[in-house]
């Protein structure tokens, strides 16, 4: 029986066939398997990467190509805008230089705008001129009519305010007339007919008025200079009295005095009845009316003087005394 040949076994340096070779321990090979799964996590984490840095790309491809358009709009609408800025500068050089011309309505205006909104912007410009002008005038126009108006009716006032100024007094059934004589009527020569004043005019009553002047203690006192009506009359009564010689006549004087600045008062009218009554006559009647136009002055006081107080008849329609403003 033969025996086999001998094997002749060749050793080689290379590490891949050395380890091929040699049968693998347990530890060997959960070493192999964690180096396999460390090399598919590399091979993950390196696809998200790649994936990530084209989606940052794209990204930013997308907002510059959209920044681009907005500024290519942006550009085109100021374009525009300049564009429509420069005519109508243009247009406001030329109108400017018409002003150099020495007749700028001798000139076709056509010919020397260029084109179709420089006119428009010309005939717009032309309107709103001549409505603010038209505006002031009219503004200008009616201030002076108001000027005018209150010149005139300072210059020329209406006859109601000379009117203002009047007064009206009476004299009350039974009211007592005064006390005595006045001491300036007493010491003027003039007034020795006419010495007993009126003091007691009604001015509270129904027949009374007054405006624009004052009373007090029988005098009417003028507020406003001018051109005056003043006006009286007093009634006498006389009444024969028991016991008494019978008197063949009586004189009966009313006075319309002005008191000034002077010490004594200015005799304006003056009127005058001498009757004679019958002796067996009980009573006696007598008026004595009187009016004039006369200059006063501001401050000017008015008052009746009569010769008899005790003659005087107190009756609301028959005894009066008053004046108002005439409007020469």
């Amino acid at each position: 029986m033969s025996c086999p040949a001998p094997q002749q076994y060749y050793r080689t340096e290379s590490r891949e066939s050395a380890a091929s070779m040699l049968p693998k321990t347990d530890g060997e090979e959960s070493s192999s398997e964690a180096g396999g799964k460390r090399q598919k996590n590399r091979e993950g984490s390196s696809l998200w990467l790649a994936v990530g840095i084209i989606f940052i790309l794209a990204l930013q491809i997308a907002c510059t190509t959209g920044l681009f358009v907005y500024f290519s709009v942006s550009i085109s609408k100021l374009r525009t805008q300049t564009q429509g800025t420069s005519e109508e500068l243009r247009c406001l050089q030329i109108i400017n230089k018409m002003e150099d011309l020495s007749d700028p309505m001798d000139y076709d205006l056509d010919g020397l705008i260029p084109n179709e909104s420089c006119k428009k912007l010309t005939s717009s410009i032309k309107s709103y001129i001549n409505q603010v002008t038209e505006n002031i005038l009219q503004r200008t126009a009616v201030k002076e009519a108001r000027r005018s108006i209150i010149n005139i009716s300072e210059a020329q006032p209406h006859r109601g305010e000379y009117m203002k100024s009047s007064a009206h007094l009476i004299l009350n059934q039974g009211s007592p007339l005064g006390k005595g004589p006045s001491e300036d009527l007493v010491s003027g020569n003039s007034f020795q007919s006419c010495r007993y004043p009126i003091r007691q005019w009604q001015l509270r009553n129904a027949l009374s008025h007054m405006q624009n002047m004052t009373y007090h203690d029988g005098h009417i006192k003028i507020l406003q200079d001018g051109l005056y009506y003043i006006y009286s009359q007093i009634y006498f009564r006389y009444t024969k009295q028991k016991d008494s010689r019978p008197s063949l006549g009586h004189q009966l004087v009313q006075c319309i005095n002005k008191k000034t600045s002077y010490v004594n008062p200015i005799l304006l009218l003056k009127g005058v009845g001498t009757k004679c009554w019958a002796p067996n006559a009980e009573y006696g009647l007598h008026s004595v009316h009187q009016g004039g136009i006369f200059e006063l002055r501001s401050g000017d006081e008015l008052f009746v003087s009569v010769s008899s107080l005790d003659m005087v008849y107190a009756d609301s329609t028959s005894n009066f005394f008053g004046a108002f403003k005439l409007s020469l």
